[in-house]
């Protein structure tokens, strides 16, 4: 075996072991595609399977430790209660839960759009952007969870 042909080899499993998931499986757009599609579905669906979810999901440790609601409680009933149209509730489970719900129904149905189309709507962020969009988030859920500790206490 040549020496470049080594190397390229070599290139080859650093490249496959780096990104397990690309090369063999969706497309990074399918992936957010379907994670949207998941999300507002199972909103519209949650209230009709609340029950038996409640009973296969353990329930939040960080609120049965602490008595306080984590960054995230309420934020299922919150999507459901935004796919049913309840928008006072939903803000009342969780103030990003409507937001959230309205941009993965918008991303989802774009993105679908581009499926279709085989045409590009919306940008694809870099590694720097998605830093930022992590950071912002993780600012907004901090916000959210603060206002909602003041406004609302730790009722559930």
């Amino acid at each position: 075996m040549a020496t470049g042909e080594k190397e390229s080899g070599q290139a080859v499993l650093q490249a496959s072991a780096a990104t397990p998931w690309r090369g063999r499986g969706f497309s990074r757009e399918t992936e957010f595609l379907a994670a949207a599609l998941l999300l507002v579905a199972g909103a519209f669906v949650y209230p009709y399977v609340e029950g038996l979810a409640g009973s296969l999901m353990p329930p939040c440790l960080f609120h049965r430790l602490t008595g306080i609601p984590c960054l995230l409680c309420g934020m299922t009933r919150s999507l459901a209660a935004t796919a049913h149209g309840r928008m006072g509730e939903a803000f009342r489970f969780h103030l990003l839960g409507p937001p959230l719900f309205f941009l993965a129904l918008a991303v989802g149905l774009t993105m679908a759009a581009e499926s279709v189309l085989s045409r590009r709507f919306l940008p694809r962020p870099g590694k720097r952007a998605w830093r930022y969009i992590g950071c912002g988030t993780l600012v907004l859920l901090s916000a959210a969870w603060i206002a909602r500790l003041v406004f609302f206490g730790n009722n559930l």
